[in-house]
């Protein structure tokens, strides 16, 4: 008797879209499927990059799950992203995702659009564009008390190449961090599963099967520490699912979408654990060391600066004890809309405090959400110059210029040695702060044909010069 067999046996499930309140009989595992494979879709998609200095296509897949009558998907954030690695992409652009098609084992399939992405939770949001309602739908609970031991279920279906049969596994919680409780290791998960939704023994839908949340610009977050898929229970990702239904009704009713209105900080920290608070003499129940503050943040205008240790958030203690515990905080200060103000206890060495009065402010453009333009004769990619670009290379926030997001190393700009990260501050005697004076620079260095076009860079660091030689009788045969 095989396994699945002997599982069917002895485990029993329940529906899980059913109306609760009622008593529900058990369900087989066939029973189970039927039910829940309505919901669970193969989801097949284009990317689109820039790679290797060449324009490339890929069709990629992954596992959504249908969370709301009127056609929202919830979908693994990590498909904004080229794969890293020997062998897997290097370098290149962030892709543009394109055809989205939603595929259900009962041969019924729709089309899709992206409504939105969070970087902080790597989950994105789907919805589909070519069909009418009601469509057959999983609901998340809130009710799910995790605990060491607790044993979930979760099922998704494979891709094409596995024929898309669905798969049933079991997995259990063997890690919780201590603050949130909402973020859980899972034994017996693999990453087949990441975007699927995930049910307890009691048949009800409590969170999705996720990649650990990574960590985006400006400092707003940190990586817990976890690796490989974690349990999302619905209380961390119940917020952008409303803010995602809201924005895929503006965006059927042709509204533009809103943008994100979360407050912003603009500090980087690390988690003051029990051991340095006591060497600082620091009072007991947690707080944050800040380790860098960004010039011209809110954090900066209102006094705080690095090394500052703050124990408060409004009167109420800043309860970080460790590194897991920073996702608490972080919701805390995200909460509060840009304009809000909020007030910091800032507490001295052996003891004294002062509170610090902090207007938030809208949170910094990512690299994700940037703006791209090309330049064929050149054969480069630039994109607009982010905060979170700039802070992964320690330059200050304030520096101007394009970066390049990729190049064709046989074009002439590949051949000068333009590299992916570069940051372009000037064409020959054309300063470039933005996109709009890079395009005019390189329509200038077009129209006077010089023999060797001088770029002058910043990557981390460094300064460079690259000299370019355009073949300008090659460019007007075309």
């Amino acid at each position: 008797m095989n396994r699945l067999v002997l599982f069917a046996i002895a485990v029993t499930l329940l529906l899980p879209t059913s109306a609760l309140a009622k008593k529900k009989k058990p369900q087989t595992i066939p029973q189970f499927y039927a039910m829940a494979t309505t919901t669970v879709a193969t989801v097949e998609f284009n990317q689109e990059f820039v790679a290797g200095g060449q324009n490339q296509q890929t069709e990629s897949y992954t596992d959504g799950v249908v969370i709301s009558a009127d056609g929202l998907v919830l979908i693994s954030g990590n498909v904004r992203f080229p794969q890293r690695g020997p062998g897997r992409i290097s370098s290149g652009s962030l892709p543009e995702l394109t055809g989205f098609r939603l595929v259900f084992s009962d041969g019924r399939e729709h089309k899709a659009e992206v409504v939105g992405f969070d970087t902080d939770l790597n989950l994105g949001l789907l919805r589909i564009t070519d069909g009418e309602g009601p469509f057959p739908y999983v609901t998340f609970s809130n009710a799910f008390e995790p605990e060491i031991g607790a044993g979930l279920r979760s099922m998704t279906l494979y891709t094409k190449e596995y024929g898309r049969e669905p798969v049933f596994s079991p997995m259990s919680i063997n890690a919780i961090l201590h603050t949130p409780q909402d973020v859980w290791s899972l034994a017996g998960s693999t990453t087949n599963l990441v975007g699927a939704p995930l049910w307890d023994e009691r048949g009800d839908v409590i969170g999705v099967v996720a990649q650990v949340p990574m960590t985006p610009g400006a400092g707003r977050m940190v990586r817990p520490s976890l690796s490989g898929p974690v349990g999302l229970s619905y209380a961390r990702f119940e917020a952008f699912i409303a803010a995602g239904r809201a924005t895929a009704q503006q965006v059927a009713s042709a509204t533009p979408p809103p943008e994100d209105s979360a407050g912003w900080l603009g500090v980087e920290f690390q988690a003051l654990d029990r051991a340095l608070a006591k060497h600082l003499g620091i009072s007991d129940g947690g707080a944050i060391l800040v380790t860098r503050v960004i010039p011209g943040s809110p954090a900066g205008a209102a006094g705080i600066a690095a090394l500052d240790i703050l124990v408060a958030l409004d009167g109420e203690r800043i309860a970080v004890k460790q590194e897991s515990d920073l996702n608490t905080f972080i919701g805390r200060v995200r909460a509060n809309e840009a304009g809000a103000v909020v007030t910091f206890t800032r507490e001295q060495r052996g003891g004294g405090t002062q509170d610090l009065r902090v207007t938030l402010a809208k949170s910094p453009k990512t690299e994700l959400h940037a703006e791209r333009r090309e330049n064929k004769a050149f054969d480069i990619a630039v994109r607009e110059t982010t905060m979170d670009t700039l802070l992964s290379q320690r330059l200050d926030p304030t520096i101007t210029g394009v970066v390049v997001d990729g190049v064709t190393q046989a074009g002439w700009g590949g051949l000068a040695g333009l590299s992916r990260g570069m940051i372009i501050q000037r064409i020959n005697d054309h300063e470039v702060s933005d996109l709009d004076s890079f395009t005019a620079a390189l329509a200038r260095v077009t129209e006077e044909k010089p023999g060797k076009v001088l770029f002058f860079v910043r990557f981390r660091r460094d300064t460079r010069f690259f000299v370019a030689e355009p073949d300008w009788d090659e460019l007007d045969a075309e």
